[in-house]
């Protein structure tokens, strides 16, 4: 009966957890991680270009394939910014997986060191 009450109440603090998680603003996201000086990802969706994440990021390299969990919030500052607060890599990559595009848009705004990008291959 003891270890019953014990499941039935182990199960319900796992739902709640799961519940509150699912209305949370938090969000999971997938992309390309490049090194501008700032740590950027540029997300699958490519609806939103790049974006320097602020936060917790490892030791990634350039074109890395990155989970990460953020608030879904952007700060409207250019290029957008957001706060990141778990990250991990999915898959190795290399400079040349980043898109041209965000490349060309970061050059614009004048984000490439010495063009850092294609250093961190």
């Amino acid at each position: 009966m003891r270890k019953r009450t014990v499941i039935i109440l182990l199960t319900g603090i796992c739902l709640l957890a799961v519940g509150l998680f699912v209305v949370s603003p938090f969000t999971f996201s997938t992309g390309s991680y490049g090194d501008a000086g700032e740590p950027i990802i540029v997300f699958d969706e490519g609806s939103v270009g790049p974006v320097v994440m602020r936060g917790r990021t490892l030791n990634y390299r350039t074109g890395d394939r990155i989970l990460i969990l953020h608030d879904g919030t952007m700060m409207l500052s250019y290029p957008a910014q957001m706060n990141v607060y778990f990250s991990l890599r999915l898959k190795k990559g290399k400079a040349g997986d980043v898109p041209e595009s965000v490349l060309d848009s970061l050059e614009e705004m004048g984000w490439l060191p010495g063009g850092a990008l294609g250093q961190n291959q």
